[in-house]
């Protein structure tokens, strides 16, 4: 984790809540908009349904001099509203940003600590009850293109179980369904193991060094330890402000899926190989889809991935043993 320090309410005087309307927490509690905003107030309150309406929206909000910024929404939400804040904008003078559960999984708002649903986030962020943190965020630039930031980048079989995922049922029962197939699957050496863990060649730099491996099949990169689900395999994550934590293996499917165990306990005694990182680069032989914080990005053939700008969030203290 990275360096904590209690925040008092004083520190966060003029909160900010920037909501997805598509978010499963919104659409379950149609109610939830109101609440939110007769807490935080409702001309620093911005509900988005379109892509295109989170950066006047974010504008908006930062014009009222907020000095926290809440978003409701899950996963995918985070990235997008991350490259639009970091976009022309000096990372030191933004607000502090407050995550919280307001989609299916939650996999980064889960792992960043954040416990109960968006509008206990914004009490306990009132009452000056978060703890303050410094993280690096990811970066990643495909082909050249603009950079996009978030916390979880990865391809291969991860890239695999997103498409089934969201082929089938949502939520950690569809998460967990999917697991059990590729898993199955991968013990009998089925086609649908066959395809999902099916190795990619490439060569990856980090940090201006070139490692040895060239077939992998998955390759992850985060600034949180957790994947989802449970599995924490970025033990380094959060820890250092500059870096992120990046993993890879060429691991066949029957090894990963008997390493599952291992995984989800966060040991350090598996396939994959760990690396602390400020900037790697992975040259593909062939374009390969990829992805950001659950969000699908198109086949691309050479990636920039790395740490971004440290910024602040405020989370709940972490418990004590």
């Amino acid at each position: 984790m990275g360096a904590l320090r209690p925040i008092h309410s004083a520190a966060v005087a003029t909160p900010g809540v920037l909501i997805n309307a598509n978010a499963r927490s919104v659409r379950r509690d149609p109610d939830l908009v109101a609440r939110l905003r007769r807490l935080a107030s409702p001309e620093r309150t911005a509900l988005t349904s379109q892509l295109d309406e989170i950066e006047p929206a974010l504008a908006a909000l930062l014009d009222r001099g907020i000095d926290a910024l809440a978003l409701v929404g899950g996963d995918g939400t985070l990235p997008h509203t991350l490259t639009r804040l970091l976009d022309g904008r000096d990372p030191t003078a933004l607000p502090a940003i407050v995550p919280t559960r307001g989609g299916t999984v939650n996999t980064i708002a889960r792992s960043l600590g954040v416990r109960g649903g968006p509008e206990q986030t914004l009490a306990q962020l009132l009452r000056g009850e978060l703890a303050e943190q410094r993280r690096a965020v990811v970066r990643v630039a495909a082909d050249g293109g603009a950079p996009l930031f978030g916390f979880l980048f990865i391809n291969g079989v991860g890239v695999s179980f997103l498409e089934l995922y969201y082929a089938g049922r949502t939520g950690p029962a569809g998460a967990f369904s999917v697991v059990a197939r590729l898993s199955a699957s991968a013990l009998v050496g089925g086609p649908l193991a066959r395809r999902a863990f099916a190795a990619f060649k490439g060569e990856l730099e980090v940090d201006g060094e070139r490692i040895d491996q060239r077939h992998f099949t998955v390759i992850a990169a985060g600034a949180v330890r957790h994947l989802g689900l449970g599995f924490a395999p970025l033990y380094s994550a959060g820890s250092d402000p500059e870096r992120i934590h990046l993993a890879a293996t060429g691991a066949s499917a029957a090894r990963i899926a008997l390493e599952l165990p291992a995984l989800r306990a966060g040991s350090r005694g598996t396939s994959l190989t760990h690396f602390p990182c400020r900037d790697a680069v992975l040259r593909l032989t062939a374009p390969l889809a990829w992805s950001i914080d659950a969000e699908l990005f198109p086949p691309a053939q050479r990636l920039a991935i790395g740490a971004g700008p440290a910024l602040r969030f405020l989370c709940p203290p972490a418990r004590r043993a």
